[in-house]
């Protein structure tokens, strides 16, 4: 005897299916599994649900045509072959960690294009990075396309491998002289004005800023996100610290309270430990006497196990969306749609922000 439900699972699911399975509109469906989520403001519980979906009635797109001016562009047949590399040794051992939402994000929107995935993890170098070319040879030749991720970019290999013309798609803001890599990141300066706008707001005049020394384009965006929107309200903007984690000094923080600092913005979550150490040594309240911002999400139990004020970073939806656009890249090389990405990003300010205290005579 046939059980109806594992017929209805599997025959061609539809998007219309996978809108009643998540309780959507089929046109949230078309626009989560097209990766244009963000822009229409559709939550992550929302995409979460569509894409959880779509799982479970395996559901796969179909192969839609693509056109360069008049003429189709003919699709593959099977499945692509996509391969993830990343430039440091960061595949997840939990969900906690911080790239697992990334690699969750591709998993999923690969399932639901039908493509499969591949693991590249090439041996490191001196520096400790992992490089794409291995003896003059591109490692990851044996894939259709590629996804490339780490904090630590070899950038000489993102320039070779964009003149060798293998398509790739690079999660995060990368520049690259000479060439024109696509990639999909995160609109970190647009989210860190946003949150000056609102610590100014609530009062704040005077801020402090603890960035890393390692200066790609997301602490760049971040910091100049952070300096532009003080200048707009004229407002000073502080020289920042770009120091390791381990270099910051208790004399610092005196001396930004001797300025009368109210506001400290942060970019790693080392650094966050450092300074809530200093300020629990000097008997001064997160934020009572002075508030915290941390530009990257979910510092997690090793910062204190307390709620941070922090810049959200849409990580399974830049996941999805690379290889949306990695997708397009192969099948549909020359066509006109964008190939540098910046997701809109969210925050909250709750737990570690107040308004200053008034100041006393």
């Amino acid at each position: 005897m046939t059980n109806t439900d594992d017929t209805a699972v599997s025959r061609r699911s539809r998007q219309a299916d996978v809108a009643r399975e998540a309780g959507v509109s089929q046109s949230t469906v078309s626009m989560v599994l097209a990766g244009a989520a963000e822009h229409a403001r559709i939550s992550p519980e929302t995409q979460r649900r569509v894409v959880e979906a779509a799982r479970k009635l395996n559901y796969v797109a179909p192969v839609q045509p693509k056109y360069v001016g008049s003429q189709a562009v003919k699709q593959p047949a099977s499945p692509l072959l996509l391969g993830v590399h990343t430039f440091e040794p960061i595949f997840p051992t939990s969900a906690r960690d911080y790239y697992f939402e990334f690699l969750r994000g591709i998993e999923e929107q690969a399932g639901v294009e039908g493509h499969n995935l591949v693991l590249f993890t090439a041996a490191q170098d001196e520096d400790g990075v992992r490089r794409i070319y291995q003896d003059g040879v591109n490692s990851l030749r044996q894939a259709t396309g590629s996804l490339l991720l780490g904090h630590h970019t070899h950038r000489d290999d993102l320039a070779r491998l964009a003149d060798d013309g293998h398509p790739f798609v690079y999660i995060g803001h990368r520049e690259v002289p000479g060439a024109e890599i696509a990639y999909v990141g995160g609109d970190y300066r647009s989210a860190t004005v946003q949150i000056v706008d609102e610590l100014v707001a609530m009062g704040h005049r005077t801020f402090a800023y603890l960035g890393e020394t390692l200066r790609d384009e997301p602490q760049i965006d971040r910091w100049e996100g952070f300096s532009s929107a003080l200048g707009r309200f004229g407002l000073p903007v502080p020289t920042p610290a770009f120091e390791r984690p381990e270099e910051l000094t208790a004399q610092w923080l005196d001396d930004q309270l001797a300025a009368g600092t109210t506001v400290v913005m942060i970019e790693s979550v080392a650094q966050l430990r450092v300074l809530t150490a200093m300020a629990s040594l000097r008997g001064l309240s997160i934020p009572g006497d002075l508030s915290v911002v941390v530009l990257v999400d979910d510092p997690g139990p090793e910062s204190g196990g307390r709620e941070w004020a922090t810049l959200q970073v849409p990580r399974n939806a830049m996941g999805r969306r690379a290889v949306r656009l990695l997708t397009s890249l192969i099948t549909d090389p020359r066509g006109d749609y964008e190939r540098q990405i910046l997701l809109p990003c969210t925050h909250t300010l709750e737990g570690s922000v107040s308004p200053p205290r008034p100041a006393t005579a």
